[in-house]
């Protein structure tokens, strides 16, 4: 600074700062810069100007005599940095309004509502709103962000094994297909998840529509053939005949040759497949008539166990009811909890239940699998009060002693099931290798009812579980099919081999043989490809003898029986056993249910409502999509 003359820096210019020469008389060098570089602040900045500059006029002696020009920078330099806050701010404004829109599932014209408007004016003043339209265009940009953040993902190295769940979920007018992806991370082994799509699916729900859409979203998160592990859906016979038309051959890996199965089943004929068929997966080649550019590949179908489950409590239990006595009381004290369940859909109704038990009815949902167990044990919980219920509502008919009887001896019947299912449909804590242990457990609990000496439904226990063993006939066989769910439950800490009973005994050696052939072939691959990398190497020209390798084979057989032994249960020990974390992930990747992909239409359900079915079915999609993976909204 020399005499009037002073230079000074841009605190808007974060990357690279100069500095730019002016007098205290003249602003106009400083004004040119802003008006050249930072435009949108210019106004601002010559507002700021004018309504200091009666104050600096009534300063100047006080400014000549201690030092003005300093003082003048400083309030320059306060300028900027006051409009660096607010900028921040607004910054943060505008992502907390989209977060708001999409998390909260409001309306896009929530921004230009005139009371929301107000509400944000009357808290900050100095707070822009943006409009619905460029609302849209950051949906836009964060999906498109949240994509290749995905993509990156999956494309990294190693790639993850992935799973997903599919299924269609119909509105009045409209029909869409859900995809979510579920992986588990190497390092912490918690399961990640994510939403892929829920992408509009139009004309009749054919198989091969199912398939070409499907592969469609799984190539454009650039998720290859040999990582996708599975895909789970329930049990419709249209996603039964994709899979069987399109599903890719599975590749163990592994060799199993030297091992001795019944394998009869993989020989018999295909049968037409229905709700009665067990819950196991088929493949076959894809249709030598397509062409290469149009191949459609799926992976490994899994039938959701869940939904399985539920069919037996529901189809089931209701084809072996009628060829009992209880089918007759059954009837009666139905009609009963049906009608009370149907007042309770009614406004006025639904008051009076209110107010005389201090809560709502719950009632049977046939997409939700449990209901109609949840509803019977409610009841059960206020049974004192319901006759009450029944005569405020002017219902000519009440409840008796041996009605509540037979729904406490339902719901004992059903809770080993409704307990298999809230435990397979977990999404962050269920691995595959739960599910043969859940099932097991499930018969096991079942036959001990018998021991409670039930006056209605003692008949229908031994058929129910006929019914279980029926539509898991592969599980329960330990039929070479369900291999992967085999290693995925013996490679799990919590069960290892301790789930085999002693009426299984006879296949213990069978699955030991099937773990340590696993864990040579993870240790081979290993091998092989650090060969490979070595091979590179044009000085390395040494061949070594075959003694190292089997060394290296005798080491993972050493670990899997080390596992084994390994009383503790945790995750965390499998830290301690590098090939057997690797085959963990690998086999416990798949989800037992498909229950991820139904919750994701139970939110859709709430951003499609009555009010805001206008949207567009891209618009739709996006906002499920950001709604879906609103943990990933970072932009």
């Amino acid at each position: 600074m020399e005499n009037e003359n002073i230079k000074a820096e841009c605190v808007l210019c974060n990357d690279d700062k100069k500095e730019y020469s002016g007098t205290l008389r003249s602003t106009s060098n400083f004004r040119l810069h802003i008006k050249r570089i930072h435009s949108n602040v210019l106004e601002e900045f010559e507002n700021y100007i004018k309504s200091t500059v009666n104050e600096r006029r009534g300063t100047k002696r006080k400014l000549n005599d201690s030092n003005p020009n300093m003082h003048k920078q400083q309030k320059l330099n306060l300028y900027f940095s006051d409009h660096q806050k607010n900028e921040s701010k607004q910054k943060t404004f505008d992502t907390n309004i989209l977060n708001y829109v999409v998390c909260s599932m409001k309306p896009l014209s929530t921004v230009e509502d005139e009371h929301f408007i107000k509400m944000i004016k009357d808290i900050d003043g100095t707070l822009k709103i943006f409009s619905r339209r460029t609302l849209s265009r950051r949906i836009l940009e964060n999906y498109t962000f949240i994509c290749e953040k995905l993509k990156n993902v999956f494309e990294s190295d190693p790639r993850p094994s992935v799973c997903t769940t599919a299924d269609i979920w119909s509105t009045k007018h409209k029909s869409f297909m859900g995809v979510t992806a579920h992986w588990i991370d190497e390092n912490t082994l918690t399961r990640l998840s994510c939403v892929l799509a829920c992408r509009r699916f139009r004309g009749s729900h054919t198989y091969d529509k199912i398939a070409e859409l499907l592969h469609e979203i799984i190539c454009e998160f650039s998720i290859e053939r040999e990582q996708l592990i599975s895909t789970v859906t329930d049990n419709g016979s249209n996603f039964v005949k994709a899979f069987k038309d399109f599903g890719c051959v599975m590749d163990w890996n592994f060799q199993i040759d030297d091992l001795e199965f019944n394998d009869d089943r993989e020989n018999a004929d295909e049968e037409e497949c229905t709700d009665d068929d067990v819950a196991t997966f088929e493949s076959i080649d894809v249709d030598d008539t397509m062409t290469q550019e149009t191949e459609i590949f799926l992976p490994h179908h899994l039938r959701c166990a869940s939904h399985t489950l539920s069919l037996i409590a529901t189809t089931d239990f209701n084809k072996i009811l009628k060829g009992t006595s209880a089918s007759r009381i059954n009837h009666s004290v139905m009609g009963k909890c049906t009608t009370l369940w149907n007042l309770s859909r009614r406004p006025k109704s639904s008051e009076i239940i209110h107010t005389i038990l201090n809560c709502s009815l719950k009632y049977p949902c046939p997409t939700r699998w449990n209901s109609l167990y949840d509803g019977i044990t409610q009841l059960l919980k206020y049974k004192d009060k319901l006759n009450l219920v029944l005569k405020e509502l002017n219902v000519k008919y009440s409840f008796k002693d041996i009605d509540f009887e037979y729904l406490e001896e339902l719901a004992a019947l059903l809770k080993p099931i409704a307990g298999a299912l809230d435990f397979l449909q977990s999404e962050n804590q269920c691995y595959y290798g739960q599910l043969l242990p859940t099932l097991y457990s499930l018969k096991t609990r079942l036959e001990m009812l018998k021991e409670k000496n039930f006056r209605h439904l003692a008949n229908m226990i031994t058929p129910l579980v006929n019914s279980l063993i029926k539509r898991f006939s592969d599980f329960f066989e330990l039929s070479p099919s369900i291999n992967e769910a085999i290693l995925a439950t013996c490679f799990h800490p919590c069960y290892k081999l301790r789930w085999i009973s002693n009426e299984y005994d006879h296949e213990k050696n069978r699955i030991q043989n099937l773990c340590i052939n696993a864990a040579e072939n993870i240790f081979n691959n290993d091998i092989t490809n650090n060969s490979n990398s070595s091979d590179e190497d044009d000085d390395n020209f040494i061949v070594y003898s075959s003694q190292p390798e089997a060394k290296t084979i005798k080491k993972a057989d050493l670990e899997v029986v080390t596992f084994f032994n390994d009383k503790a249960k945790s995750l965390n020990i499998l830290n301690n056993y590098p090939i057997i974390k690797k085959l963990f992930i690998r086999f416990n990747t798949s989800l037992c249910s498909s229950a991820p992909v139904e919750r994701m239409f139970s939110m859709a359900g709430f951003i499609n409502n009555p009010t805001r079915n206008k949207l567009s079915d891209i618009t739709f999609e996006k906002l499920v999509f950001l709604k879906g993976n609103k943990d990933k909204l970072t932009i």
